[in-house]
């Protein structure tokens, strides 16, 4: 890794001494799961304009997404990423119209980061190499007064038996990890899963602290019950990230499953008859749906806003155990009507998912999403996981290859939307196939 170089431009008032902290969490999961890692600032007064540059182990981790981050409402109007995925690089920039006078803290970006199979014992640093900030003027040194420091973080791969402590910085157990024991201290926290599936740990869980902070899933938290950690170790207390919650437990076999029971003020549930949708599903389908009217001022899509925004109860109908996967396809489903108890219905219909194209010299496949009738894409693929199969004949059952990155730059291209591009490699394989699934698959799985 190379050693953090600070460059800064902007300015501040030279009386004024802040100081800026860029900081990078350090999270825990296993081998083949997929991992979020925030970069936070603790405050972005006095900046229009911040860029950061991380860089990662890429025989460790694979980034698959990097996300606007909460500072972005305050400090952006435009989101910028690059990444050099073989060098293991990412850099993204934020910029802002106005210089930023009050205090706000943060993050700036998430980083998605898919952790490769095979890696259990092994740790990716990720370590923040070039800061820049600046503010409206853009000409002078924001860090003439005001210095700037950084918080370097890491993706610990633990495997599922591993016995967890704390190395130096405190530490995030990642949703869905199973470990064989867990020693928190002051500082160290476990994530809740947006598929509202427990960490598991096989033996026992102690902590420093009386309480043991739970921070947010990735999609944030939703209405409905989470499990949080299944040990055990019985009597354990949480504290939930910004939210109020109910804590209960469960006892079965020796083993207590702790739950965090919320119901989200102003948040309007959503509910699914063809199959059961995470907290995560949930809030895909009403971003979706909302994606269909923001920023318009015609005449229709002025109705559909009204009749979204007077729902209290969302229901959404679609193909049986296919709606999620929809969704993160981001498609909208269609608008039914609202009818006088305020349950609006939405309906997801079957889309298409093509290869329209491959080079076997580059491996550049290009796929084309088609929604179906009455439905619309509105943004990118979320969270779903984009799997190849291939065969050498056509008889034979199709076989997992493997988990692909994509580029989805035409993915909202009024000229070439619903398309993106994988690369893959071919191998022997004469025949593939490409599907859009809500989990993820392990080497060797059939389809």
């Amino acid at each position: 890794m190379k050693k953090a170089n600070l460059l800064v431009v902007a300015a501040l008032c030279a009386t004024a001494s802040l100081g800026y902290e860029v900081k990078v969490d350090t999270v825990v999961s296993n081998p083949g799961k997929t991992v979020c890692v925030p970069v936070s600032l603790d405050d972005a007064k006095g900046a229009s304009f911040a860029a950061v540059r991380v860089t990662y182990d890429p025989q460790v981790l694979v980034v698959m997404k990097v996300e606007e981050g909460s500072l972005c409402k305050t400090l952006s109007d435009d989101f910028i990423v690059t990444a050099d995925e073989s060098a293991g690089v990412v850099s993204f920039a934020l910029f802002g119209t106005n210089t930023v006078t009050q205090s706000a803290s943060g993050t700036l970006a998430r980083l998605h980061f898919a952790v490769r199979d095979g890696t259990a014992g092994l740790y990716s640093d990720i370590a923040v190499t070039s800061v820049q900030f600046g503010d409206a003027s853009g000409v002078r040194d924001i860090t003439v007064s005001n210095a700037v420091s950084t918080v370097n973080g890491m993706v610990r791969v633990m495997a599922a038996n591993a016995s967890v402590t704390r190395l130096d910085s405190p530490q995030t157990i990642c949703a869905d990890t199973l470990l064989g024991s867990l020693a928190l201290k002051s500082g160290d926290a476990i994530q809740a899963s947006d598929e509202q599936t427990a960490i598991v740990v096989a033996g026992t869980v102690t902590s420093e602290t009386a309480t043991i902070p739970v921070k947010a899933p990735v999609n944030g938290w939703a209405s409905g019950k989470y499990a949080l950690l299944s040990t055990t170790t019985a009597g354990l207390e949480f504290l939930l990230d910004g939210v109020e919650g109910v804590i209960s437990s469960e006892v079965m076999n020796g083993v207590t499953t702790y739950y965090a029971t919320l119901e989200i003020a102003g948040e309007v549930p959503v509910v699914c008859d063809s199959e059961t949708l995470s907290s995560g599903s949930k809030n895909q389908i009403r971003a979706n749906a909302r994606l269909v009217f923001e920023g318009k001022t015609d005449a229709a899509s002025l109705a559909l806003k009204a009749m979204f925004e007077a729902a209290n109860k969302l229901v959404v109908v679609g193909p049986v155990g296919s709606v999620a996967t929809i969704a993160d396809m981001g498609i909208s489903p269609a608008f039914g009507e609202l009818d006088a108890s305020g349950t609006l219905r939405l309906t997801y219909a079957m889309p298409t998912l093509a290869i329209i194209s491959f080079e076997p010299k580059t491996g550049a496949v290009r796929f084309k999403v088609t929604p179906g009738d009455g439905n619309q894409i509105v943004s990118e693929i979320a969270t779903g996981y984009i799997h190849v199969y291939g065969t050498d004949n056509l008889a034979d059952r199709m076989k997992y290859i493997s988990k692909v990155g994509f580029d989805l730059t035409p993915y909202l291209k009024s000229e070439t939307k619903g398309e993106g591009v994988l690369n893959v490699t071919l191998g022997t394989h004469t025949f593939l196939k490409v599907k859009i699934e809500t989990t993820p698959k392990l080497e060797g799985d059939i389809e």
